[in-house]
C-alpha cells in the first residue's frame, strides 16, 4: 500500500487537480445539456404527433356527425373565418370549424388550423348538395326482377324532396363507381386516388421552406392533398393526412342496411299494387307474395345471427391478438394491428345487428300489408288463414348475452394481470437496483468511494444506449416482417382480382352452383353449428358473386389492390433502410458497451478512500499488473456484472436482453400493452351490452304482425305508399 505523500507535494497537486475537475465539470454538465435538449426535442416531436392524429381523428369524427344530421358534407371554408363557403366551386380551403359546432360536432380544433378538401361539383355526386338522389326500388314485371329503379326524383309521381341519408348514400355510390378525372378531390397517391374528402394538419414547422406550415400538395391550391401513407420526414415533410374514400363512408353509414330496410316496404308497396290489380282471379299469385315477405324475414333473422356470430368471433380473436400482442411487448406488430381491426369489428357489430333488426321489422310490416291487401281482395279468405313470421331472436339474446359475460370477465383478468405486473416491475427495480448496488459496493470494497467509480457509470449508461438501440432493431424487423406480410398479401389479393377478371364468365357460373348446393345443405342441416358455418360460407361466396357480377367494382377492387401493393413496397424499403440504420445504431452502442465492461473488469490497479486513507486494490486479467499487497477485485467484479447483465454467452460484448437490468423495461412494455387492451376491452363491452340491450328489447317487444278480414274498410295502393313515403323519411334519419 502507497505511503501518504508530504503534504506540499499533495498540496500543488491537489490545486492543479481542482482546475482539471472544474473544465471537466464544464464539459460533462454541457455535454448533459444537449443530451437532455435532444431528449426534449425528441419527446415534443412525439407529443405533438399525436396531438395532431388526435385532432384529425376529432375533425374526422365531426364531419360524419354533421353528414349524419345534415344528410351532406359541409363546404370548405375558403376566407378562413370558421363558416363554410358553398358560393363558389371551391373543393379545397379550411375546416369549417364554426359551422361544425353550430351543428352540434365539435371538430376539437381552431379555425384555419387543418385543411380540408372535399367531392364538390363533378356531377351527381357532389357530397356538399342537399337532393333528392335516392328512389327505393320497385318491381318490374318484364324484367321480372325486384331491382328496376322507382320512378326518378324529375319524374313521376313518387314524392319528391325527400331528403335523408339514404340520399348521401347514393351520391357515394355514384362516386365510388367513377373513373378518376383530374376535377375531383383526391390524395397524391400513386397512382392518385379519388376521395370523399381528406384532412391534413400542418405539423409545426414549414419543412420545405416555402413560407406556409403545410408541405408537398397540402400548400397548393388544387384539389389534393398529399398520401396519407407519406412518411413524415422532419427535414422535408411534417404533415399529417387523413382520408376517407366514397365506400369507407358507405360502411360507415351502414348505406346497404339501410337502403335494405326501406326497399322491403317497397317491396310491401309493390304487392299490395299487385294484389288490388289481381284481386279474385289471382288469389293464388297473392298469396305467393305474403309467402316471398314472410320468407323474406326469416331470411334476415338468419343472416342476423350470423352478425352475431362473427362479431363475437371478431370479439374471440381480438382477445387472443391483444395477448399476442402484450407478450411480445408491442413488438409483434402484425397481432397489434389485428387486434385494433378485429376489436373495431366487435363494436361495429352492435350497429349492424341493430340495423338488421330493423331490416326484419320491414319484412314483417311488409308481409302485413300484403296480407291484409289479400284479405280484402277476396271475402272468402279466413284472416286466421293468413300469417307472417315473426323472427324468433332467442338464439341472438343468448349470443349476445354469452359475449356480453365474456367480455367482462376478460376485462377484469386484463385488470388483474396490469396488478400482478405492478407488483413484478416493483421487485424487478429492486432487484435491478441492488445489483448496481451490489456492483458498486465490491468495486469500493466496502469503503468509501474509488478512482474507478466513473466506469461503473460509463457502463451502465453505454448499457441503456444498447438497450435503446436493440429496442429500435426489434421494432425496425417487426416493420420489415409487417411490410413483407403486406406485399405477400396484396400479390396474392391482386393476382385474384385478375383470375376474376379474366375469368367472369366461368367464375360467375361456378359461384352460382355452389351456392345453390350451400342453400341445400343448409335447408337440410339440423345441428346449428354446422349451418351457422355453412351459412358464413354462403355470405361469403354471395359477397364473390356480388363483385364477379359488377364489372366497375371489380375492376376498381383490382386498381385499389394494384395501388395498396405500390405503397406496401415503397413502405418494405424504406423500413429495410430504417432497420439498416437501426443496425448501425446497435452496433454502435454495442461497440461503447464491450469498451467500457473492459474498462472496468480490467482497471488495472486503482485507489480505494477511507476518509484520508487511501488503499491499493487492482482489477485485471493481465499478468504482472497487480503487487503483492493490492485487494485482488477482478473475480468478485466479473460476478457482480454477471448478476446485473446475465444470463447471456458473453456479456462482455453485450449485455443479456432478458437480464436483471432490462428486465424493468420489459415489464413496463408489458405493462402499457395491458393499458391498451383494457381500453379495447371497454370498447367491447360496451359493443356488447349495446348489442345484448338492443336484441333483448326486439325479442321481447316483437314487431306486430295483425293480418285484418274483410270487414274493415280496404287499404288502396295509395295507402301503402304512403306508408313506404313515411318510412322512406324516418328511415333516413336513423
Amino acid at each position: 500500500m502507497d505511503s501518504v505523500r508530504p503534504l506540499r507535494s499533495r498540496s500543488r497537486l491537489e490545486r492543479g487537480f481542482g482546475l482539471l475537475q472544474v473544465m471537466l465539470l464544464i464539459a460533462v454538465l454541457g455535454g448533459l445539456s444537449t443530451m437532455g435538449y435532444l431528449e426534449w426535442r425528441e419527446r415534443t416531436a412525439v407529443e405533438n404527433a399525436r396531438l395532431e392524429r388526435l385532432n384529425l381523428s376529432q375533425a374526422d369524427q365531426a364531419l360524419q356527425t354533421f353528414a349524419t344530421v345534415a344528410r351532406r358534407l359541409p363546404c370548405p371554408d375558403t376566407d378562413r373565418d370558421g363558416l363554410e363557403d358553398c358560393g363558389g366551386t371551391d373543393q379545397k380551403g379550411w375546416l369549417p370549424a364554426t359551422t361544425l359546432r353550430m351543428a352540434g360536432a365539435d371538430p376539437g380544433v381552431d379555425i384555419g388550423q387543418i385543411r380540408y378538401v372535399v367531392q364538390r361539383g363533378a356531377g351527381a355526386f357532389d357530397l356538399t348538395v342537399l337532393d333528392d338522389a335516392w328512389r327505393p326500388l320497385e318491381y318490374d314485371d318484364d324484367a321480372a326482377s325486384f331491382f328496376a329503379m322507382r320512378e326518378t326524383p324529375t319524374a313521376g309521381t313518387y314524392q319528391a324532396n325527400i331528403h335523408t341519408l339514404a340520399d348521401f348514400c347514393q351520391r357515394l355510390q355514384e362516386g365510388a363507381g367513377t373513373t378518376l378525372t383530374a376535377d375531383m378531390a383526391q390524395v397524391n397517391a400513386s397512382p392518385a386516388r379519388a376521395v370523399a374528402y381528406a384532412l391534413a394538419h400542418p405539423g409545426d414547422e414549414d419543412t420545405d421552406g416555402d413560407g406556409s406550415l403545410f408541405d408537398g400538395a397540402n400548400a397548393g391550391a388544387t384539389s389534393m392533398l398529399e398520401d396519407p401513407q407519406r412518411v413524415p420526414l422532419l427535414a422535408a415533410y411534417d404533415d399529417i393526412v387523413l382520408d376517407r374514400s366514397f365506400g369507407a363512408l358507405r360502411t360507415a353509414f351502414h348505406c346497404e342496411i339501410l337502403a335494405d330496410s326501406i326497399n322491403t316496404v317497397a317491396l310491401a308497396h309493390d304487392i299490395s299494387s299487385s294484389v288490388d290489380e289481381m284481386k279474385e282471379e289471382n288469389i293464388e299469385a297473392a298469396t305467393r307474395a305474403i309467402i316471398f315477405a314472410s320468407i323474406g324475414a326469416a331470411i334476415t333473422a338468419v343472416e342476423t345471427a350470423g352478425v352475431v356470430i362473427e362479431g363475437i368471433s371478431d370479439a374471440g380473436n381480438a382477445a387472443a391478438e391483444w395477448v399476442i400482442c402484450i407478450a411480445s411487448l408491442g413488438i409483434a406488430a402484425n397481432a397489434c394491428a389485428a387486434a385494433g381491426i378485429h376489436t373495431a369489428a366487435a363494436a361495429l357489430t352492435a350497429g349492424v345487428i341493430i340495423a338488421n333488426v330493423a331490416s326484419i321489422a320491414a319484412n314483417v310490416t311488409a308481409a302485413v300489408l300484403a296480407g291484409n291487401a289479400l284479405a280484402l281482395a277476396d271475402s272468402s279468405v279466413d284472416a286466421s288463414s293468413l300469417s307472417c313470421t315473426v323472427p324468433d331472436l332467442t338464439t341472438q339474446v343468448n349470443q349476445a348475452k354469452a359475449e356480453l359475460d365474456d367480455a367482462i370477465a376478460d376485462r377484469q383478468a386484463i385488470v388483474n394481470q396490469i396488478a400482478a405486473k405492478q407488483t413484478e416491475l416493483n421487485n424487478a427495480v429492486a432487484a435491478r437496483n441492488q445489483a448496481i448496488a451490489n456492483l458498486r459496493y465490491w468495486v469500493r470494497l466496502g469503503t468509501d468511494w474509488s478512482s474507478i467509480d466513473g466506469r461503473v457509470d460509463a457502463v451502465l449508461s453505454s448499457a441503456n444506449s444498447w438497450g435503446t438501440a436493440n429496442d429500435s432493431y426489434s421494432a425496425a424487423q417487426a416493420d420489415v416482417q409487417r411490410y413483407q406480410d403486406a406485399v405477400t398479401n396484396w400479390t396474392a389479393t391482386r393476382d385474384d382480382y385478375a383470375n376474376m377478371i379474366a375469368n367472369r364468365t366461368t367464375l360467375i357460373s361456378q359461384l352460382q352452383s355452389e351456392i345453390a348446393a350451400l342453400d341445400t345443405q343448409i335447408a337440410a342441416e339440423t345441428n346449428q353449428t354446422t349451418k351457422a358455418a355453412l351459412q358464413q360460407q354462403r355470405l361469403e361466396k354471395t359477397a364473390r358473386l356480388t363483385l364477379l357480377q359488377d364489372a366497375t367494382a371489380l375492376q376498381n377492387e383490382y386498381n385499389k389492390a394494384v395501388t395498396e401493393l405500390a405503397s406496401a413496397q415503397s413502405s418494405l424499403s424504406a423500413a429495410q433502410s430504417a432497420m439498416t440504420v437501426a443496425q448501425g445504431s446497435i452496433n454502435t452502442a454495442q461497440s461503447s458497451y464491450a469498451t467500457n465492461y473492459n474498462s472496468l473488469l480490467n482497471a488495472g490497479r486503482y485507489q480505494l478512500h477511507v476518509g484520508l486513507s487511501v488503499y491499493d486494490a487492482c482489477t485485471t486479467s493481465a499478468l504482472n499488473v497487480c503487487q503483492q499487497n493490492d485487494y485482488l477485485t477482478y473475480g468478485i467484479i466479473q460476478q457482480m456484472l454477471g448478476e446485473l447483465f446475465g444470463p447471456a454467452s458473453n456479456i462482455a460484448v453485450a449485455p443479456g436482453p432478458d437480464s436483471i437490468y432490462y428486465r424493468p423495461a420489459q415489464i413496463q412494455k408489458e405493462i402499457d400493452a395491458l393499458n391498451d387492451s383494457l381500453a379495447a376491452a371497454d370498447d367491447r363491452i360496451d359493443a356488447a351490452q349495446d348489442s345484448y340491450d338492443t336484441l333483448k328489447a326486439k325479442a321481447d317487444n316483437p314487431p306486430p304482425c295483425n293480418i285484418t278480414g274483410s270487414g274493415v274498410t280496404p287499404m288502396p295502393p295509395s295507402a301503402a305508399e304512403s306508408i313506404l313515403i313515411n318510412v322512406d323519411i324516418k328511415g333516413g334519419t336513423r
